[in-house]
């Protein structure tokens, strides 16, 4: 096969992927759109020091909406939270739904920051909040190194200063 034709036949399969997946991501981004399902977070981004708990309020509003709508998360660590949705799940009230979500950073949660998703269910529809999450240490960064510091300064303190000798008579002397 000809080179000119290969890099042809290459560009078509190219331009045919692309197209494909964009029509394919333009049905998904409609459906998504024509959703009677919303979801807020608030606030929608916490700092939590290890050991501490922070928590968020979540509201589900909808014209229309009936049945029972369960709340889950998708993207925490694997370890170092605990994660509560007070209630999971709850009926539809009025097009409207609250719950609490309490978020705990144990104490193997090391600091970081990241974005997790916060999903709302009911029947078939789904609706999501962002929720962004910082960990930070439980004490300040620069207490343990105040404390090295101020051992450092005894050491030396110790080591180059010379002991005073007291003027007078010592007990060596009285004998």
């Amino acid at each position: 096969m000809q080179p000119a034709l290969r890099l042809i036949l290459l560009s078509l399969c190219f331009v045919f992927l692309i197209d494909c997946n964009l029509m394919l991501g333009a049905g998904y981004m409609r459906a998504v759109s024509g959703s009677q399902l919303t979801l807020s977070a608030s606030p929608s981004a916490a700092v939590i020091k290890v050991g501490d708990r922070a928590a968020i309020n979540l509201t589900v509003t909808g014209g229309g909406i009936s049945g029972t709508v369960c709340f889950s998360e998708q993207g925490f660590p694997s370890s170092g939270f605990t994660i509560m949705f007070h209630p999971q799940c709850e009926p539809a009230q009025q097009g409207v739904t609250g719950a609490q979500l309490i978020v705990e950073a144990t104490p193997a949660a090391a600091p970081q920051n990241f974005t997790a998703l916060i999903l709302a269910t009911l029947g078939n529809q789904t609706a999501s909040a962002p929720l962004t999450i910082t960990v930070v240490p439980a004490i300040p960064a620069w207490i343990p190194w105040l404390g090295i510091l101020v051992f450092f300064i005894v050491i030396s303190a110790a080591l180059f200063m010379k002991p005073r000798r007291s003027k007078g008579k010592g007990k060596m002397n009285d004998m």
